[in-house]
């Protein structure tokens, strides 16, 4: 029975020499342009790119993904290899995609690449582009382009498993017009073009984005609360996220912070520098402790960590916690 041909056991025959890298590529090239299956065609541009292989053919299968293929997952995949292998080749399909390439996936390679590689592997006229998106991305959305990272993450979030999802800046006026009846306050404000309060709840926020068919019926009704809990009770889909994005540090301005149901089991680095803010909801999460990097929270005076699998309270932060106005657990 012959051996079924993998991205692993190409990577393997090429490390033990069986084959050679213009045979391995071949074979690689052959997966990515004829899989169905994504994971396997992901795992292959990522052997080429382990396996430091390269020639005018890969970059040209590549390029193909990048500028047409329908799977936004292979396009951020193909972006990746091509900016950090082919970048001073041509750089005519990577402005082409920062320019109209509507995916978050895709978008973020771009500019974590930009944030993590010296400027000097970069063409400034690549850098000119993705400044002039982001400051677009961020008008778009009213506010300052210091902050637009975590909307950006936020989109990629959304996108996650999902072939053809679409950045939607128009839900965002919509989250600043829906409220819960429980604290009768949008779920984002922005003020001066600076994001001052966030109830991002992952269940509802991505409902909004899958159903913009329903925005003006949810808006009419008094307890969106309730009718998302019953929706979620009933729903068979066990969509939820596990961490806020890191970048969620760029909201400096921010002063009330809801995330309250998004089973949370950690909180990222970053929020100590939310020194502005002043309440933060983490109830109904699934964190074990309380995060030590909330005393760098200076601002705070109301702390919510009800509903959490907290057994006890640290002498550490006990100090912190009594300096509160309020605080529930």
């Amino acid at each position: 029975m012959k051996e079924l041909v993998t991205p692993g056991k190409i990577q393997n025959d090429l490390l033990i020499g069986d084959i050679n890298k213009q045979e391995a590529a071949e074979l690689l090239i052959s997966l990515i342009e004829g899989s169905d299956n994504t994971e396997i065609r992901v795992q292959s541009i990522k052997v080429l790119e382990d396996s430091d292989i390269y020639s005018d053919k890969i970059y040209k299968a590549l390029e193909n993904c990048l500028i047409s293929d329908e799977n936004a997952i292979i396009r951020a995949s193909a972006a990746r290899y091509i900016i950090l292998n082919f970048v001073e080749d041509n750089i005519s399909p990577l402005r082409w995609v920062i320019q109209h390439d509507r995916s978050p996936l895709v978008l973020k390679v771009f500019f974590d690449i930009s944030d993590n590689y010296t400027i000097d592997l970069l063409p400034q006229i690549f850098l000119d582009d993705l400044l002039q998106w982001n400051k677009q991305f961020a008008s778009n959305i009213g506010i300052v382009p210091e902050e637009s990272k975590f909307f950006l993450d936020l989109e990629v979030l959304f996108a996650q498993s999902k072939k053809n999802y679409e950045i939607n800046l128009f839900s965002y006026k919509t989250f600043q017009n829906l409220s819960d009846f429980e604290n009768g306050e949008p779920w984002l404000v922005i003020n001066n073009k600076y994001a001052e309060i966030l109830n991002f709840n992952f269940f509802k926020w991505n409902f909004i984005k899958n159903n913009p068919d329903l925005i003006n019926s949810l808006s009419k009704l008094k307890d969106l609360d309730v009718y998302f809990s019953s929706l979620k009770r009933y729903s068979n889909s066990n969509v939820g996220i596990s961490m806020i994005p890191e970048s969620i540090g760029m909201l400096t301005h921010l002063q009330k912070l809801i995330l309250k149901r998004n089973n949370l089991q950690n909180l990222p680095e970053s929020i100590q520098k939310l020194t502005s803010l002043k309440e933060l909801d983490l109830s109904y999460n699934n964190l074990h402790e309380i995060p030590q990097i909330l005393k760098s929270l200076n601002s705070l005076k109301n702390l919510n960590l009800k509903h959490n699998n907290i057994q006890r309270i640290p002498e550490l932060m006990k100090n912190f916690l009594n300096s509160l106005s309020n605080f529930k657990l």
